[in-house]
């Protein structure tokens, strides 16, 4: 996974996912069996437009909810993206995610946002880039090892 250039307001990365077609890609965001493969401990995914999603950590009694406002299988996934630590802290905020066909596989972009010039906004960004990054590495892994991009 790598950064894009962009606003303060958003965060863009994309990465490229040997061995998947844009079909799999999407189903390893939504389905609970496959989630939890690369990403959270336990996944409760309700994956329909208009469905719910809450992963947990349990060891650090984290967890991370929204709803699905677009549910494209193997094109685009949008949630709301929420977590229990920081309520009132920070607004809700949005991911967007893009899958496309390539050679070989499938790539992704997301955008994920909406971020304030807050340093403390600033700085969830930043986490949430080396979240995307760290847990990209491991989605890409389950197939062909480390990512090419």
């Amino acid at each position: 996974m790598k950064q894009l250039p962009s606003p303060p307001e958003v965060l863009v990365v994309y990465g490229d996912f040997h061995g998947f077609t844009p079909d799999e890609l999407f189903d390893h965001w939504v389905t609970p069996e496959l989630a939890t493969q690369w990403w959270p401990k336990v996944a409760e995914i309700e994956p329909w437009e208009g469905g719910a999603y809450r992963f947990s950590w349990p060891e650090q009694d984290w967890f991370l909810q929204g709803t699905y406002e677009k549910f494209r299988r193997g094109e685009q996934l949008r949630f709301s993206w929420t977590w229990n630590h920081e309520p009132g802290v920070f607004q809700p905020l949005w991911v967007d995610i893009h899958f496309m066909s390539i050679d070989n596989g499938a790539r992704l972009a997301i955008y994920h946002g909406p971020y304030t010039d807050s340093a403390e906004d600033q700085g969830a960004k930043q986490g949430n880039l080396e979240g995307w990054i760290h847990f990209g590495s491991r989605l890409a892994g389950l197939r062909v090892g480390e990512p090419e991009s």
